[in-house]
């Protein structure tokens, strides 16, 4: 599109350089923009109508996709911070590292979290009293 695009500029230019008389100047640049402008527009048309091997759509299915979650039977067990949550980082739950964020604001390393729930793929913790 940028080589395509310093093409256009390049023809507006020399076409104005070789030419002595403004309005076909003016005609010539008026055209390319309504070519370019046309060209824009059937290309969108095809790719929304999937006129093209393959659309920018999605032809499959998508129904109980899940991006991403967390370990729901970690929920009421303890964890150790790894690094510091400000308010997010890791932790060290049964030998394993999982991300966390603190809903009670900064925990430092080393201190000792409860995991209250999660949300995408990060565990949802709290400082332990």
């Amino acid at each position: 599109a940028v080589i395509g695009a310093s093409f256009l500029l390049s023809s507006v230019y020399v076409f104005s350089s070789s030419s002595n008389s403004l309005f076909f100047t003016v005609l010539y640049f008026a055209g390319v923009c309504v070519a370019l402008g046309l060209l824009i527009k059937l290309t969108i048309r095809f790719i929304s109508e999937g006129k093209f091997s393959s659309g920018i759509y999605s032809d499959q299915d998508q129904e109980g996709f899940v991006a991403s979650s967390w370990n729901v039977s970690l929920v009421g067990k303890e964890g150790i911070v790894v690094t510091d949550l400000k308010p997010g980082g890791h932790i060290l739950v049964d030998g394993k590292r999982y991300a966390a964020i603190s809903q009670t604001g900064y925990i430092t390393k080393g201190e000792i979290v409860f995991i209250i729930g999660g949300e995408g793929d990060s565990l949802s913790v709290k400082k332990q009293l």
